[in-house]
């Protein structure tokens, strides 16, 4: 099969247009095939590993019980042969020893003549805004705490907390 010389430039330049959309967005785009070796990989960001990922795995990466969490939805969406999505949390590589990354992945298998070959996985850094959402929940549980007390509904006055105020969110 041969394509058209124009039709292969177009599909070039809608790759480089994509990529550099994504680049720098907390977007990442990985391809894996069916035992989930990294075929591409674009776009990593500070939760994610910084080196070369192709022909690699997420245990190559990742401590080993976040590589089996990683790898179960990926396996879902083989087996299923449908989409997965789910909030992925690691403590990674590559910001800061011990620093907390949140992912939204999204898992979709690969199909070529009704066989899935692969998956697709878009992972979106979600770390800021999911670091605020418990930060919202604690707070709405101390006001929900003084709230009884108020209402009469708890006799005992709640302890305000002494603790130092949260530092903001990396960005």
């Amino acid at each position: 099969m041969t394509m058209d010389k124009d039709l292969v430039n177009e599909i070039r330049h809608a790759r480089v247009a994509l990529e550099e959309a994504l680049a720098n967005s907390g977007f990442s785009v990985s391809q894996q095939d069916l035992n989930l070796v990294y075929t591409y990989f674009f776009n990593t960001h500070p939760g994610m590993a910084s080196e070369n990922l192709i022909g690699k795995t997420d245990e190559d990466w990742l401590k080993d019980g976040e590589a089996a969490k990683l790898t179960k939805p990926k396996r879902r969406a083989l087996d299923g042969k449908k989409g997965i999505r789910e909030v992925f949390k690691s403590t990674l590589n590559g910001g800061k020893v011990g620093d907390i990354y949140y992912n939204d992945i999204r898992v979709e298998p690969i199909g070529v003549d009704g066989d899935v070959v692969g998956i697709y996985t878009v992972a979106i850094d979600i770390t800021a805004f999911q670091k605020a959402l418990m930060r919202l929940e604690k707070l709405n549980g101390e006001l929900l705490e003084h709230l009884d007390y108020k209402l009469g509904i708890e006799d005992k006055k709640p302890q305000i907390s002494k603790a130092k105020s949260n530092p903001p969110i990396k960005e």
